[in-house]
């Protein structure tokens, strides 16, 4: 099984959906991570604000940094290989990236779906 690192840009929590404004990409991100733990795979998730010595620590994720600045997060590394730079890849994608077919799933639930206020979603568990 492959290992997974994915390195978020700063947000509030680690499954990358708690923001309001959540979009799509993120949502489908999320829920295909979802299906790749249900079926062993490790996946590690890193935040920027809250863990941003994972950031320095790690060679590869360093000289992504160093080399395309703060704007290439979200970084997706596969078995020490980054496979995506600054954008969340699709359930396809993501298969295609980690030879693990991913099933259909509905979107983790962090802090409510993206209508919620922003009250709301500081009031939860997992953001404030």
């Amino acid at each position: 099984m492959p290992r997974i690192a994915i390195y978020d840009p700063a947000g509030c929590c680690s499954t990358g959906v708690c923001d309001p404004a959540t979009s799509d990409a993120m949502a489908q991100f999320a829920s295909a991570i979802d299906g790749l733990t249900k079926q062993g795979v490790e996946v590690e998730r890193y935040e920027l604000s809250s863990n941003p010595g994972a950031y320095v620590e790690n060679a590869v994720v360093k000289n992504a940094l160093d080399t395309d600045g703060v704007d290439c997060p979200p970084l997706v590394i596969v078995d020490g290989e980054i496979v995506s730079k600054g954008s969340y890849l699709s359930r396809d994608e993501l298969s295609a990236k980690t030879g693990v077919e991913i099933p259909e799933g509905e979107a983790p639930s962090c802090c409510g779906p993206a209508e919620d206020t922003k009250e709301e979603a500081d009031a939860s568990s997992c953001c404030g």
